[in-house]
């Protein structure tokens, strides 16, 4: 299963870029039958239970709120949508760098777009590691000790991948597939997203 976690003022491209991966390689594995693709199923996890309000208003309903959230494969950390500043309050309280921080040793891919990256460097995943977030706070995340800063679109680390915004997002989605499940499944994948050659754009 895969993870994606939802909170007030998510920034709404964040969340639908590895959503709509995960998603395309769920319905592939659907449509054929295929052993080689692996029965995803894609869930929204948030907090508290109920509606969540995105950064641009668009609204969400929640498959499970953190307590009851099942076992998963992959973890996903979308940033938010605030100006100025690289987080909203519900991604400082309530949990959520708990959450991640409780499940980081149990999933086999943990993953944040944009400044979600802030959430694990507080979890503590992001120490010794490279990362990458929005371009605006590269400085501020560098901060945390142990963290080492990127410029590029998406970086992976142990098992910990991050992509510097929610554009980044499909690349991130189609890097894990790769790493998790193969690069047969990357590209089938890729293809279904409407790439003509059927392989996922290399990262820079």
């Amino acid at each position: 299963m895969v993870g994606i976690v939802l909170f007030h003022g998510v920034e709404e491209l964040d969340f639908a870029a590895p959503y709509a991966v995960f998603a395309a390689m769920r319905r592939l594995q659907i449509q054929t039958g295929d052993p080689e693709l692996p029965e995803t199923h894609v869930l929204a996890i948030t907090r508290t239970p109920g509606i969540v309000h995105g950064a641009n208003g668009l609204r969400f309903l929640p498959d499970y709120d953190l307590t009851m959230c099942p076992d998963l494969d992959v973890l996903i950390v979308p940033g938010s949508g605030e100006i100025g500043e690289p987080t909203v309050p519900e991604m400082e309280e309530g949990g959520l760098w708990e959450f991640v921080h409780d499940r980081a040793a149990q999933v086999r891919g943990l993953a944040a777009v944009g400044t979600g990256s802030f959430v694990l460097a507080k979890a503590g995943v992001l120490s010794g590691q490279a990362a990458t977030t929005h371009w605006k706070y590269l400085d501020r995340l560098a901060r945390f000790e142990g963290v080492t800063t990127c410029g590029t679109g998406v970086v992976e680390s142990g098992m910990v991948w991050t992509a510097r915004s929610g554009t980044w997002g499909v690349r991130l989605g189609l890097a894990l597939i790769g790493r998790l499940w193969g690069d047969a499944a990357a590209r089938r994948v890729a293809r279904e997203l409407g790439e003509e050659e059927g392989a996922p754009p290399p990262a820079p």
